[in-house]
């Protein structure tokens, strides 16, 4: 499964041409989804028993029938109105469940067995060997403000009835569900915010599922999963082909890019039709760049403003800038897919106008796929004038001067191609992909002779201090020593294109990416002949020493469509609110602080408190309020044992 050990295409996918990237005509990264393919959400509508609402009342998240609820796609988790439930015993309420003092206990029956068959499956059985959980994977690290998962197993017989157990510190669910073809139950939202706020953060979740095929009991299958406490916040930008929500597109549907925040039932098209592909965005959420038409052109959008332009060029200037965290400013991207030609430069976002950027200028020529860092300190890129697409640099970048130093290389690969570097919140190491396609994607290309050749990807992380380079084995789906996969499809090399969200949350970083994997029983391996990508997010761990692998195992993004192709995810912060405007923490206000106004209301500020609480703006770990904090771009970071 090692995928220098897998033969590479040398065309790849080189195949899709200016106006498949543009607008989606066949393959995987510009790629329309099948003619009249269904859409839908996060959930296929064929999921049985998908419980209450989507809605999330939770410790520090929304009310569902608040402004900022999500439903639209926009903030949720952060979007700073105030909480339902300030204690798990609330929480406990709202899920009907039985409160001790220290235990929330939650029994739901949406399948209304009857006690007999509840019964039958709390006593387990060993009828079906075949019987096992493919989705969430073991391990899995979630976090808060997210829609409760859909569990998914295989074996062998229609699914009768089912029990999910789950059990941790502060939480006992039991839930029995109805019958379901293939295997699966959604645990209902209420309850699913008490599994995810009741554990601490070293709390090993336990989840065990029990089917009923006719009279033979199979189960318990074991998993056990962690809860991060905290929020996923911000929103994720990305491209969609085949999507029933927006129109355009030469085959299969709209073409665009989309807004989804985590916890939304929904994303909302930000920008559609022909050509509105090949984008990036800015740290701060305020600015989005990309292509327009036929490739002819490029754009800048305010995203503070729905998406209004800002400016649009006739040229690619803005086609996969990088973008300066302010959005301010665009490193022009080169040589990525040969078809945007000329040196790359620094362009001014509002006027179009180059930028002199001394160390820059002269020095590279040809820079694909530029990302700042979020501090706006560091600059990484494919420098393919000097490695052909094999080589990934970065080099030091002074804000005041646009003066750039440094020149590094920090990962080479001659016989695989490396791109999409994304800067970790601490600006200590870098994530990117490595495959063998030249398009720096995973993609299917069917030959002349019929035959579906795979061009393959895995995701790795290099800290920039040692240049010790690891494949987030975890995240990409291998085990053990890493030659083997516990994916239930074992198809661990179709993964590309990662971003990392600006801020730590619940002591970790936060990874979305692009795969190609199955999505448990509900998705395929390579799904519509491998032109539906989709979008996961994995927690990678502060801190971890180089040479480990820092990665855990990803979830499936709900809220996207199930039969569009969604991939190139930029993970951003929600645009600031200015000083007066509520708010739930300090990364939500441009000023930098969350706190009591006048009326003991929280509302943005810049007036400096005492200390600064988590996420709100910090100098040193010294100005943070708890002992052992870190000062993590700016923001206040709580390690997870601190939490």
């Amino acid at each position: 499964m090692n995928p220098s050990s897998k033969s590479t295409l040398a065309l790849g996918c080189t195949i899709i041409v200016s106006l498949a990237v543009a607008c989606g005509t066949s393959q995987s990264g510009g790629l329309a989804a099948r003619s009249g393919a269904s859409a839908g959400g996060g959930n296929d509508a064929s999921t049985p028993n998908e419980g209450d609402d989507a809605s999330i009342g939770g410790i520090g998240t929304q009310d569902p029938d608040a402004s900022g609820s999500g439903t639209d796609g926009g903030p949720r988790p952060d979007a700073g109105s105030a909480p339902v439930c300030a204690d798990l015993a609330c929480l406990c309420g709202l899920a009907q469940g039985s409160w001790n003092g220290t235990t929330c206990s939650i029994s739901e029956n949406a399948g209304n067995l009857a006690p007999a068959s509840q019964v039958q499956l709390a006593t387990g059985g060993t009828g079906d060997s075949a019987f096992k959980l493919v989705y969430p994977y073991d391990g899995t690290v979630f976090a808060g403000g997210l829609p409760s998962p859909t569990l998914q197993w295989n074996g062998t017989g229609a699914t009768t009835a089912a029990y999910v157990h789950i059990q941790a510190p502060g939480v006992d669910y039991k839930g029995y569900f109805g019958a379901s073809n293939p295997g699966r139950a959604k645990i209902g939202q209420r309850a699913w915010d008490v599994i995810a706020v009741a554990p601490g953060p070293r709390d090993a979740v336990r989840v065990e599922v029990t089917k009923l095929a006719g009279s033979q009991v199979t189960g318990p299958a074991l998993e056990s999963w962690k809860m991060a406490s905290g929020n996923l916040r911000g929103a994720i930008y990305y491209e969609t082909y085949g999507s029933a929500l927006v129109a355009g597109g030469v085959i299969g549907g709209g073409v665009g890019i989309m807004k989804i925040a985590p916890g939304s039932s929904q994303p909302v098209p930000i920008a559609s039709g022909c050509g509105n592909v090949c984008h990036t965005a800015s740290a701060d959420g305020s600015t989005l760049v990309s292509a327009t038409g036929f490739i002819l052109g490029s754009q800048v959008l305010d995203l503070r403003n729905n998406g209004a332009v800002i400016r649009q060029n006739g040229d690619q200037t803005f086609v996969y800038g990088g973008l300066t965290p302010d959005g301010k400013l665009s490193m022009s991207s080169t040589n990525y897919r040969t078809w945007i030609a000329g040196t790359s430069r620094l362009f001014d976002t509002r006027t179009g106008a180059p930028v002199a950027a001394p160390g820059w200028d002269g020095v590279v020529s040809r820079a694909a796929m530029p990302s700042f860092a979020p501090d706006g300190t560091m600059i990484a890129f494919n420098h393919h004038s000097q490695g052909g697409g094999h080589t990934i640099a970065t080099m030091n970048h002074a804000a005041a001067t646009h003066a750039f130093s440094g020149l590094t290389t920090i990962a080479s690969d001659s016989s695989r191609f490396l791109g999409w570097p994304a800067f970790t919140p601490d600006t200590k190491s870098v994530v990117y992909h490595a495959g063998t396609s030249p398009t720096f994607e995973t993609c299917g290309v069917q030959t002349d002779a019929g035959v579906t050749q795979i061009t393959y990807g895995n995701l790795f992380s290099v800290d920039l201090a040692t240049k010790t380079v690891t494949r987030l084995d975890a995240l990409d789906g291998y085990s053990g020593a890493g030659q083997s996969s516990y994916l239930p499809a074992n198809d661990p090399d179709y993964n590309f294109s990662p971003t990392v969200l600006p801020v730590a949350v619940g002591g970790y970083f936060w990874v979305v990416f692009t795969s190609h994997r199955s999505y448990g029983n509900t998705l395929g391996s390579l799904d519509n002949n491998d032109e539906n990508g989709k979008l996961w997010v994995a927690a990678i761990d502060i801190g971890a020493p180089p040479g480990r692998d820092p990665s855990h195992p990803a979830f499936y993004l709900e809220g996207q469509e199930l039969g569009s192709n969604n991939h190139r995810g930029f993970w951003v912060l929600n645009p600031c609110k200015d000083d007066g405007n509520g708010c739930g923490t300090g990364d939500e206000c441009c000023g930098g602080y969350c706190g009591p106004d006048a009326n003991g209301q929280l509302a943005c500020t810049h007036t400096k408190p005492p200390c600064s609480k988590e996420y709100d703006r910090c100098s040193t770990a010294a100005d943070c309020c708890t002992a052992g904090s870190s000062c993590i771009n700016g923001r206040c970071a709580m390690p997870a044992d601190l939490r």
